[in-house]
């Protein structure tokens, strides 16, 4: 579903705005989001319509403090008055997940819906318009300059490779998938590889395709780094994007050796999108922080998203690990955190049917979606086995929480299956 090109424009000027303003008036400004995004909720959501009452809360003074921490599991528990729009429902959502596994595909032709369960294993759904998906996706202008890209060795479209799970509803190949509609499409061109694939037949392909730009998850990119090292992998990107997870100064050092060019880590989440990006030594991450609002703690956070109109999100808890530091250039209307965001799985590797050590990554586990689990757990136990742990929806009866079991079994036999690790 395509924008307006006055939405486009209105946000284009907006964040150019924003780039030149001070740090105060940009808070002033976020303040005044706040509260028209208040005087929304307090309309159109009847959980937050009983937290303004219950608390008496003042919409032309409020602040965020004034309202409770909102994380996934209370998210969950209440997602029918939690949303703005009542033809969107959690059995909806629930629905359109289990049968739909196109990331481009939308919810009644009309929202893009994403999901996860991060580290904690705890299912959470986040739906957006696409004016919403829009403004999440284009957070703040990069006023970073960067040193001219070595030349391309073609004419014509950009060929981006993206190495992560792309088989769901998730947000990064949601978002990357995005650049292949709509204008973006005429100077680029996405081509996916799924992290779940044996890793031979993605070599086979990467070295074929020979992408222009390679982005992923870190751990898979260093991953790829060791085979180009090995002189398995033969390709020549001209610059690297991470993301997903932390990217280490060591990391950044061994994927920038093995393919001579820059790699950079963006950050961002299923439920904020785009949320900032690492300087160009890889020491920081600029939050682009236009339309969030942060409350920073030793070891978690507080996110109040002011775009987000659908799914409202004032004070929802993150585990991120955020730390601010001052700026290099103190003019910056944006906040600056050391770049060590608390964004690191472990990696099972496994030996597969062929007698092959192969890695399953983490992400590909957190980002299953099984109707009915609520939350689940792997635990390894050996190079050739783990446990899958659930916690099952308690409103279901016996048999239909055997169903369930059964179609996790399933799932995981299939997941399997594709990496080669049917043994």
């Amino acid at each position: 579903m395509s924008l307006p090109i006055f939405t486009i424009i209105k946000r284009f000027w907006e964040l150019r705005r924003v780039s030149k303003m001070s740090r105060s008036e940009l808070d002033t400004l976020k303040l005044e989001k706040f509260r028209k995004l208040v005087r929304h909720v307090q309309r159109h959501s009847p959980y937050y319509a009983d937290i303004i009452a219950e608390r008496n809360i003042q919409i032309d003074t409020c602040v965020p403090s004034d309202f409770p921490i909102l994380t996934k599991s209370i998210l969950m528990a209440n997602f029918d008055r939690i949303v703005t729009d009542k033809s969107i429902t959690k059995a909806s959502v629930d629905e359109f997940l289990t049968r739909s596994v196109d990331p481009n595909e939308l919810l009644f032709d009309k929202f893009r819906v994403i999901h996860t369960s991060g580290s904690s294993g705890e299912i959470g759904y986040f739906v957006y318009t696409p004016k919403e998906w829009f403004y999440g996706m284009m957070p703040g202008l990069n006023e970073e300059k960067h040193k001219k890209n070595p030349r391309r060795r073609r004419f014509g479209r950009f060929q981006m490779a993206y190495y992560a799970a792309i088989g769901g509803h998730f947000a990064g190949v949601s978002m990357m998938t995005t650049m292949n509609h709509g204008i973006a499409r005429l100077f680029s061109k996405i081509n996916l590889f799924e992290i779940n694939s044996p890793l031979p037949e993605v070599i086979e392909r990467l070295n074929k395709l020979q992408p222009d730009y390679i982005t992923g998850y870190t751990m898979g990119l260093k991953i790829l780094a060791e085979k180009q090292n090995e002189g398995i992998l033969n390709i020549s990107p001209i610059r690297i994007g991470t993301g997903g997870e932390s990217m280490t100064q060591a990391d950044k050092a061994m994927i920038e050796s093995a393919f001579n060019c820059e790699a950079q880590n963006g950050y961002g989440s299923t439920e904020h999108l785009m949320m900032g990006i690492a300087s160009r030594n890889g020491e920081t991450i600029t939050l682009y922080d236009t339309d969030l609002i942060y409350e920073l703690f030793d070891d978690y956070c507080f996110v109040t998203n002011l775009f987000n109109y659908t799914q409202p999100l004032i004070r929802y808890q993150m585990s991120d690990v955020l730390r601010p530091i001052e700026p290099a250039n103190p003019t910056h209307p944006y906040l600056v955190v050391n770049s060590l965001v608390g964004r690191t799985e472990k990696m099972p590797i496994f030996i597969n049917r062929d007698g092959a050590e192969d890695f399953i990554h983490p992400i590909s586990i957190v980002e299953l979606f099984i109707a009915g689990v609520i939350r689940f757990q792997m635990r390894l136990i050996d190079k050739t086995s783990f446990r899958f742990a659930v916690v099952l929806d308690q409103s279901l009866n016996a048999t239909q929480q055997e169903d369930v079991v059964k179609v996790t079994q399933q799932r995981l036999r299939e997941f399997l299956n594709q990496k080669l690790m049917d043994n």
